[in-house]
């Protein structure tokens, strides 16, 4: 392990010092000790290769290929109804059917339909391949409902092998524009357009408001800045916001200019909502396999010293 940068290590000490200020703040949201009523249950925290990421020889990967229970899943949020029995999925990972599994741990599904509907954000690898396993080649699905921008559904219209999935019925597309609120059962969901590297669909992040609290999920944006929403107004608006944590460092890429894949630092983000008096509504969560808050204890003590949290699969939120 490669000592802490002086930015990283300005970062821990600022964390620290946030304890201060913040005295006063409610803890983040607690995952609920019983999965009953409607809740958020995180099915994974890795950026879109996991953990082991294909390529790394960093002690992280190399543990987790030895023991399967290192393993980091990839990004995803699964929305659960216990009073009627329904599952929504945010994000079809490659990690797709060990989440559904999670997903839907007591639940009697239809075999064909394993899941009331999948919530994409955007056409990078992470969040919408595992779509392929909907195909005949695997589940052979019976229309499954994908909820999608207008964006994003012509995109997986428009080639191949998604189109497939369209054309068989194995999925069902739904767009929803963003903006404009729509329901999942008991649950309303609003998706949020964030600026991200839009190759071949527009990305969003969702606003969910269950019977008794609310939550913001962004997995993926460029950086705050850019955002036509203020991110302060938008955490303030509910009681938890698992947010964009990719990266810790600047320098965390060798070879790889951090310009060319932008995403906020997570001192970043953090300093900004601590400013606000937000830090406790904050859950950091699509970590990079070099994100030092995969291993680091010390990192993660000085970030959830702050009153925010780190993201683990298992947690759960109530909605």
């Amino acid at each position: 392990m490669r000592p802490a940068s002086c930015y990283e290590a300005g970062v821990i000490v600022r964390a620290t010092l946030l304890l201060v200020g913040l005295a006063a703040t409610v803890a983040v949201a607690a995952p609920t000790p019983a999965a009953t009523g409607a809740h958020a249950l995180v099915l994974g925290v890795a950026q879109d290769g996991g953990v082991p990421h294909i390529g790394c020889r960093q002690e992280l990967c190399a543990t987790a290929r030895r023991d399967p229970a290192r393993r980091v899943a990839v990004a995803s949020l699964g929305l659960v109804d216990e009073a009627t029995g329904e599952r929504f999925l945010i994000d079809a990972t490659p990690d797709l059917e060990s989440q559904l599994e999670r997903l839907n741990a007591g639940r009697e599904t239809e075999r064909r339909r394993p899941v009331d509907g999948v919530l994409l954000t955007h056409a990078h690898v992470g969040h919408y391949a595992g779509l392929m396993l909907f195909g005949r080649e695997a589940l052979g699905a019976d229309r499954v409902a994908v909820h999608a921008t207008p964006g994003m559904a012509a995109f997986l219209r428009a080639n191949g092998p998604w189109s497939q999935l369209v054309e068989q019925r194995q999925v069902e597309l739904h767009e929803r524009p963003p903006g404009e609120e729509f329901a999942l059962g008991r649950f309303r969901v609003t998706p949020l357009k964030v600026p991200h590297r839009d190759e071949f669909s527009d990305t969003v992040g969702y606003r969910v408001r269950g019977p008794r609290g609310s939550l913001l999920y962004v997995p993926d944006v460029d950086k705050w800045e850019k955002w036509e929403r203020r991110l302060e107004d938008e955490v303030r608006a509910v009681d938890v916001a698992l947010l964009d944590a990719t990266f810790f460092d600047a320098q965390e890429i060798p070879g790889r200019a951090i310009a060319d894949i932008p995403h906020p630092l997570v001192g970043e983000t953090l300093d900004r909502l601590a400013a606000a008096g937000l830090a406790s509504r904050l859950v950091l969560v699509h970590f990079n396999h070099t994100n030092r808050l995969l291993w680091d204890a010390g990192a993660v003590r000085a970030v959830e010293a702050s009153g925010a949290r780190v993201a683990r699969s298992g947690d759960r939120f109530p909605l």
